[in-house]
Order: C-alpha cells, then structure tokens, then sequence
C-alpha cells in the first residue's frame, strides 16, 4: 500500500473537547469513517502485518498508540489541515460486514488548504479484492467534492509495485521521481509522486461507474 511518510502522533496536538466526526461516504462494499478508540487492537494487528508495515511510514509499536491517537484526533476539528486524518474502512456486506479491513489517511497542505496527501492500507486478508480501489474512490468523492480540493496527491516508494499499480487504475498521474529524497526506516529511499486533479476527477469518476 502506498506510504503515509509521518507518524500522526507526531503532528498531533491535544484541544478540549470531543468533536462530531460524522462518517465521510460510504461506497457499495464499504464505509469510510474516522478511527476510533475501539479500533485500536484491529489496526494494530493489520499495520504490523509484515507485507502491510514494510512501506508504511506509521507501524503502531502499541494497541495503546492507536488509540492514543484515536483520542486526539477527536480533540481537533474533523480533517484539520496540517494534520494526519485517519479514516477506517468498515464493511458493509457479506464477509467483511461489520469488519475494519484496512484505514485510508489524508493530510491537507495548511498553507493553501486546497491540496491534500492520501495514503492507504489494508488488511492482507482483504486485499486483490477491488476494496483498496474502492475505497480511495471513496475517499476521492469526499476530497474532491465535499472538501472542494484543488490537488490530491500519493508519496509511493517505487519497490512498492503493487500500490504504484493501484493508484494508476484509479487514475493518479506520474509526476516525478526523488532519488533517496525520504529517510525511511533507516535508510534513504526513493519517492514516487502521483496525482489527480479536481479538473481531471469527473472524468475518472465516470469511467470508475
């Protein structure tokens, strides 16, 4: 899955008062809705997952770090910009009904507000199923629609085959690539740029139908 380069409890910042985080969108298999305190042990488990964790920028050491984070997210504004927004994906059919498969992240660029980076990963249980396209569909509708993005963007380690292939059937474009740019886990890698822009979702929206 594609990288989320910070871990959230580094930007994060504790304000009195719990917010209303109502859920973003819901797609045919799935809901988007912001992590909990009670998701903590599933999210855990499936960022630690060996296949999961190895280009994740945020590998939980902790239950207690998930939900500690889950805590201080509902302290902020929903998708405060500047901030790491962390979104679980709960099934809403069949076998995954009522299950977290996997979380979807976005981060808002504070400066203009209109520019955002995503990042996304899922269970091993639940992936080559369509549910990670899905969901970035999803959480695309919300960004682009609902927030009025003007640019979503993804930070991809390029060994990370898998996901670069996901976000170019979603419809990410290629836009450059850093040469050890990213000091990852103890070394320097390599950093893949894709993109879309609110002018270019309609289209890919209507070919996704």
């Amino acid at each position: 899955m594609s990288n989320q380069k910070n871990n959230p409890l580094q930007v994060a910042e504790n304000k009195v008062g719990v917010k209303s985080h109502p859920a973003l969108i819901a797609t045919a298999r799935i809901q988007l809705r912001p992590l909990e305190v009670k998701d903590a042990e599933t999210v855990f488990i499936y960022r630690n997952q060996p296949d999961v964790s190895l280009f994740q920028g945020w590998t939980p050491e902790s239950i207690a770090e998930v939900a500690a984070y889950a805590e201080q997210m509902w302290q902020r504004e929903p998708a405060l910009a500047g901030h790491w927004y962390q979104v679980v994906l709960e099934g809403r059919e069949g076998e995954i009904k009522n299950k977290i498969i996997g979380d979807v992240a976005f981060c808002i660029e504070p400066h203009s507000g209109q520019q955002a980076e995503l990042g996304v990963a899922l269970n091993v249980d639940y992936q080559r199923k369509g549910l990670a396209k899905e969901a970035i569909l999803g959480l695309l509708a919300y960004l682009f629609e609902q927030l009025a993005m003007h640019r979503i963007h993804v930070c991809i380690d390029p060994r990370n085959v898998r996901s670069l292939n996901l976000f170019q059937k979603v419809g990410f474009r290629h836009e450059g690539h850093h040469r050890q740019s990213c000091w990852h886990k103890g070394e320097w890698t390599d950093d893949v740029v894709m993109a879309m822009l609110r002018s270019e979702w309609p289209d890919i929206k209507l070919s996704a139908e």
